[in-house]
């Protein structure tokens, strides 16, 4: 229905467990690209990341907060004329982690044509995974590393299996609001996306690396070696660990340990010493995960990417926020 649309979307909307976050490209009279971000809180309980289950109990509400952020539609004029009025606008779709079942497959062959390699990874992801495929998207990125390619080794390729009722709402509510999703994501892989495209981290496929993101009240680890996916892993975290107490902190430290461990079983040449946080409120989960894990943990957060030329340019915003952005640049 939207074949018109074509090229790669200029907004970005992230829905969230907490709040919802909008950013878009705009371009000024010299040709100079900028970026506009914004967030709203959501009432508690408006969205309720499942992979089996509805996930947005509330989509007036929802639907309220996203038309505020996006703003109004606008028309296509051509020589003063509409030609298209309330143009519906295409989006980059970023749904919280937990909203959906992920596994790492490492493949010794990938076929060539892409029913074949749909009806592949859908296969293995019925072995590994207690999830009925019944109703269910398949989304698929090859995250090997070219190092890893190089050396001939198996094709790393993370499959993510959304059920289609559960996509249904987000697509819902989006048209509702007069957005297309054209691209739909996972926020940690968006904002993993974002650091590793940021210049002068081109070493990183050189090491073993531990990913660590916290949002939507769940905690999304990745192992990668020499660039290549080892390891995903994405837990929806209690209250306690959710308080930012150093109790709180400590529990998360021991799922990151737990994670690492888990990783290790399957892959036991894996040597993790360096890590990556995108959390809000980072520094002191940053020390404890230092002391605990003994890894050298680098942070990713607003001031990396200003630093770049990207975001607002306004008041320092969340990881939700931050995602949405990396929707748009990464």
């Amino acid at each position: 229905m939207w074949g018109w649309m074509t090229g790669r979307p200029q907004h970005c909307l992230k829905v969230g467990v907490e709040s919802v976050a909008w950013a878009e490209a705009q371009w000024g009279w010299r040709g100079r690209r900028g970026h506009r971000c914004v967030t709203s809180p959501l009432p508690d309980g408006t969205v309720k990341p499942s992979p089996a289950e509805p996930n947005v109990t509330q989509p007036a509400v929802l639907e309220a907060k996203i038309q505020t952020l996006a703003g109004p539609l606008q028309d296509v004029r051509v020589l003063g004329q509409t030609v298209m009025a309330n143009r519906p606008r295409p989006v980059t779709l970023l749904l919280p982690d937990a909203a959906v079942r992920a596994v790492v497959l490492h493949l010794d062959q990938l076929p060539a044509r892409a029913d074949e390699r749909e009806a592949l990874i859908r296969w293995r992801f019925g072995q590994e995974q207690l999830f009925p495929l019944t109703g269910t998207t398949m989304i698929s990125q090859v995250c090997t590393g070219s190092a890893r390619a190089a050396a001939g080794s198996a094709q790393s390729v993370l499959a993510v299996a959304v059920h289609q009722s559960v996509l249904s709402q987000y697509e819902a509510v989006c048209e509702s609001v007069g957005l297309v999703p054209r691209d739909v994501g996972l926020t940690s892989l968006r904002l993993f996306d974002l650091w590793a495209k940021m210049a002068g981290r081109s070493g990183w496929e050189d090491r073993d690396l531990l990913w660590i993101s916290l949002a939507d009240r769940a905690l999304t680890t990745m192992v990668f070696q020499q660039g290549g996916l080892l390891f995903y892993r994405c837990k929806l975290l209690a209250a306690d660990a959710l308080s930012g107490t150093d109790a709180g902190m400590q529990k998360i430290a021991e799922e990151c340990a737990a994670s690492l461990e888990m990783c290790q079983q399957r892959h036991s040449c894996v040597s993790v010493k360096d890590a990556v946080l995108c959390a809000d409120d980072m520094a002191t989960l940053h020390e404890v995960l230092e002391e605990r894990l003994a890894l050298s943990v680098e942070s990713l957060g607003w001031e990396d990417v200003e630093s770049r030329g990207w975001g607002s340019g306004d008041r320092r915003q969340g990881v939700a926020a931050l995602a949405a952005l990396a929707g748009v640049v990464s």
